[in-house]
């Protein structure tokens, strides 16, 4: 008989375990991945590089939605850190939010900008037909002409998003063209290409005779996805063939077969070819961790780069390891003043591109 209370507590503790959570007088198991509920991971989805936190709500899916939904229907203002929490778990869902989505719209239109702006990239991320989106169509016109470039970016990622997309949005993306943040005028060419409104062509023309390596190659694939329209393109692209940079001389090899037709022989790579990269300003030192994990060794650095230097990488078709690492080496040379020199030993050591040293 003695024994018995601590038998009693030790059912008690059992119980409190595997106790269901409740919400709103009802009881809701929360969704769960590798032993950890889905809060642990909106919480983790805070630092924005957590591939763990990720792939492990793709996993969850759309069992995290009642509890998603029900987050969002709290419209406390103290309720908005979680708030953004569901919206940014919503994001990595993708399409499979998209029961979500009536929840979504109000905050589209919400004062707390930054729960606005996440609003924007869940609607995004479920890309819904357009009518579904209707009611939002002018508070996304609206804000982009926010003060904000991240306002900006986000309203025009909700917009190309949508199927079919709305007439009124196009003029909108030509006057962002020009918009002072290049991240914006970047992605409104982008929407543009990708709607093929060939009012971007005479820019895009004008690109390819850009100093920059990284706006060559994109503005060559960008190119090819016009075709025929594109032909005034063909004598530069034809010049890019013979460009020092390899990612440039494929991006042109490929937009002169989309423009032509006529396809330029190629050797066949001796290994798989599939690795791509973009890279629209990535800090130097985590180019180098990819070349190095490509080489399989550390490089030694006898130079370094300037302060927060960043490299630009594009490619228009996957590469093989070995023109990965050439590219890399090339970009590292072109936009860091590095060069790295291969020892007799196996070493990789980087030093400084002499000032003569061409292109």
């Amino acid at each position: 008989m003695t024994h018995r209370p601590i038998v009693w507590l030790a059912i008690l503790a059992l119980s409190a375990v595997a106790l269901p959570t409740v919400a709103d007088g009802r009881q809701e198991q929360e969704a769960v991945s590798g032993g950890k509920p889905l809060s642990y991971w909106m919480a983790r989805l805070d630092n924005r590089s957590d591939t763990t936190a990720r792939a492990a709500i793709k996993e969850i899916g759309a069992n995290a939605l009642p509890e998603l939904i029900r987050i969002l229907r709290h419209l406390q203002p103290s309720s908005d850190k979680d708030r953004g929490r569901a919206l940014d778990v919503i994001t990595c869902l993708g399409p499979a939010g998209e029961p979500a989505l009536p929840d979504i719209l109000p905050l589209m239109t919400n004062q707390n900008r930054q729960l606005k702006i996440r609003a924007f990239f869940a609607f995004n991320a479920i890309s819904p037909d357009a009518q579904m989106a209707r009611p939002v169509l002018p508070a996304l016109m609206e804000a982009l002409g926010d003060q904000e470039g991240t306002m900006r970016l986000a309203a025009m990622n909700a917009l190309a998003a949508l199927h079919p997309p709305p007439p009124e949005a196009a003029p909108a993306f030509v006057r962002l063209l020009n918009d002072s943040d290049g991240m914006v005028s970047g992605r409104a060419m982008s929407c543009l290409v990708a709607q093929t409104n060939v009012i971007v062509l005479p820019m895009l023309d004008q690109r390819l005779h850009d100093k920059d390596s990284y706006v060559v190659a994109e503005a060559a694939a960008q190119v090819g996805v016009f075709g025929a329209a594109a032909a005034a393109s063909v004598p530069r692209l034809k010049e890019l063939l013979d460009a020092p940079l390899l990612t440039v001389r494929l991006a042109a090899t490929n937009a002169l077969f989309a423009i032509t037709g006529q396809k330029i022989f190629q050797p066949a790579p001796a290994e798989n070819a599939n690795i791509s990269y973009n890279f629209p300003g990535m800090p130097f030192y985590q180019v180098l961790d990819i070349y190095e994990h490509l080489a399989g060794k550390k490089v030694t650095l006898e130079a370094t780069p300037k302060n927060a230097q960043t490299l630009r990488v594009f490619t228009s078709s996957p590469l093989t390891k070995n023109e990965a690492m050439q590219l890399l080496e090339d970009v590292m040379k072109e936009q860091a003043g590095l060069v790295i020199v291969h020892g007799p030993d196996g070493a990789l050591t980087t030093v400084a591109k002499p000032q003569d040293s061409p292109q």
